[in-house]
């Protein structure tokens, strides 16, 4: 039987100079069989959440899957304030390397826009429908769930996990270190204005890593060393299907900018490597690690550690990245609707 997911995005799909990995992740999720993809919700992070939704609802449109439920969360972590995250996000569309996104569709706007709160109830609701075998895949802050388990303490025994992508460990001494920063980006905006994932709203994170649900996370140790080439873009260029067409177009411009921008070989593949532990976990080793609940409300990414003193989750501690890579390709060139 296909496993119930559900997809908790940022999705900043067609937004210049931002990220594209949420809407492969969920291509890669529309064109698997093997998942039952019962509804999406949008939360703020890479974008704002209206801008996820809208991003989400046109690629739902695309592959022919309206009936998907959809629900909108909240900008507004739990306590802190993310005004100055936004302002520098909304700088970078306006720089010059944003003409990249020229040829991108437009994403156009939601017709009627749901109550913000509404991912919450969607995340309630999708639990209810698939109790003990709902799949949770979160690829921006943890706002949406943290809210639906305050409002929903049952919702701890209905999922049967959650899947994140976010965090890291430190890296031993002598080592080349795990980097939460990127070269287009000072290094002064990283430590004191950018907050992605688990530290978009570190107690929303907290309330989830302690609440009981089992929790694996795919972190950054082992999502940025999985990088996209160019190449492999090339077999989606005969696609039919208008979610494909759309994909690659929107992937081409964030390539291009991972190249020149930031110097890399190829784009990063955070979120669909997190979907794919679902997926394919055969690709992945796990053990064992707790969060430094401290650490985490610094806030500071390298939470995850072998001390015994926080929540215990299951911590994605290596990937075959060259397998993945081809299996998502092939996978997203032939979806069918």
């Amino acid at each position: 039987m296909p496993i119930p997911l559900l997809l908790d995005m940022d999705n900043a799909c067609g937004i210049p100079a931002a990220d594209v990995d949420d809407a492969l992740a969920l291509g890669l999720a529309l064109a698997s069989p093997e998942l039952e993809l019962v509804a999406c919700t949008a939360c703020a992070g890479n974008c704002r959440a209206a801008e996820s939704y809208a991003a989400t609802r046109y690629m739902l449109h695309l592959a022919r899957r309206e009936a998907v439920p959809q629900g909108l969360g909240t900008d507004a972590p739990l306590r802190r304030d993310r005004t100055r995250h936004f302002q520098y996000l909304d700088s970078k569309r306006d720089a010059a390397a944003s003409l990249l996104w020229e040829n991108v569709p437009p994403i156009p706007a939601p017709s009627v826009v749901p109550p913000e709160d509404s991912a919450t109830a969607c995340i309630i609701e999708a639990a209810r429908r698939h109790p003990g075998t709902l799949v949770i895949v979160a690829t921006g802050s943890l706002t949406n769930l943290a809210l639906a388990i305050e409002q929903e303490p049952e919702l701890v025994s209905q999922v049967a996990g959650v899947v994140h992508m976010g965090g890291a460990w430190p890296s031993p001494e002598g080592e080349a270190g795990w980097e939460d920063s990127t070269p287009d980006i000072p290094a002064g905006v990283w430590r004191d204005v950018l907050r992605f994932n688990p530290l978009y709203d570190p107690e929303a994170s907290q309330l989830v890593f302690a609440s009981g649900i089992p929790v694996t996370i795919v972190p950054g140790n082992v999502t940025m060393q999985c990088v996209m080439p160019p190449s492999a873009l090339e077999p989606w260029r005969d696609g039919v299907d208008p979610l494909v067409r759309f994909l690659r177009r929107a992937a081409e411009p964030w390539m291009r900018w991972s190249h020149d921008v930031r110097g890399l070989s190829g784009m990063h593949m955070h979120d669909p490597l997190a979907l794919a532990v679902v997926l394919w976990p055969d690709l992945f080793t796990t053990r064992t690690m707790h969060i430094d609940e401290a650490r985490l409300l610094r806030p500071d990414a390298t939470f995850l550690t072998d001390l015994d003193n926080g929540p215990a989750v299951h911590a994605v501690t290596s990937a075959d990245h060259d397998a993945f890579l081809g299996r998502f390709v092939g996978r997203v060139r032939s979806f069918e609707p």
